[in-house]
């Protein structure tokens, strides 16, 4: 068998491979030419996405410093509505609740904390969103829905400056309720946690020294 007659029965064999595999063997390439693009789009959106994110959220926070606080609300909202997934969203609520309760109003800053808590990817910033609302409850005086909302936070996972957020609200919902010895050691525990904030520490100080001896 010369070599001329090799080759010519290996490109009769190509072209019969080709014949059978080469339509599936195109597919495949395209579908696979189809994923990486789509996933290249896919992740150039989420990026954008995120930028667009985190743009917003630091004009929310310049407005914020400079007491323009409609632009606050504005940009706030906005990042709630078109990125709910994002945790500028999360972080955006937080800021609008702790807005709105400065204002004194209570309920709109409710609405934005119990936001937080249905749609924040971040456990530990839905940690910090149920002591706050548990705080807002017993300012309120809701002790009895504030108790309620302490109950649900993973008193496990807190870091101490959170303990000390969660012991000062057991010490108003205490007071609400006329139990002055849970009172005083909630607030005694306050005082006594390093990593509380001194303006807590001094809040729970005040607290514990109205307190009838």
């Amino acid at each position: 068998m010369s070599r001329y007659e090799t080759e010519e029965e290996q490109v009769e064999a190509i072209k019969s491979w080709w014949k059978k595999n080469g339509t599936q063997l195109l597919t495949g390439l395209l579908v696979i030419a189809v994923a990486f693009s789509g996933w290249r789009y896919w992740n150039h959106q989420n990026q954008v996405k995120s930028m667009n994110a985190s743009a917003l959220f630091e004009v929310m926070q310049m407005n914020l410093q400079q007491g323009t606080y409609g632009e606050v609300s504005r940009e706030g909202l906005k990042l709630i509505q078109e990125q709910p997934e994002s945790p500028y969203a999360a972080a955006a609520a937080m800021m609008l609740a702790k807005y709105s309760y400065e204002k004194g109003e209570f309920d709109t800053a409710k609405q934005h904390l119990e936001w937080v808590r249905s749609h924040a990817q971040d456990d530990s910033i839905k940690q910090v969103a149920t002591l706050r609302l548990a705080r807002l409850l017993a300012d309120k005086q809701e002790f009895s829905s504030a108790q309620g909302v302490l109950n649900q936070v993973n008193k496990e996972s807190l870091l101490p400056a959170e303990k000390a957020g969660m012991d000062y609200v057991s010490g108003l919902i205490a007071l609400g309720q006329a139990n002055l010895s849970d009172a005083a050691d909630g607030f005694r525990k306050v005082v006594n946690n390093p990593d509380a904030s001194k303006t807590l520490q001094g809040i729970a100080q005040i607290q514990l020294d109205d307190l009838p001896h």
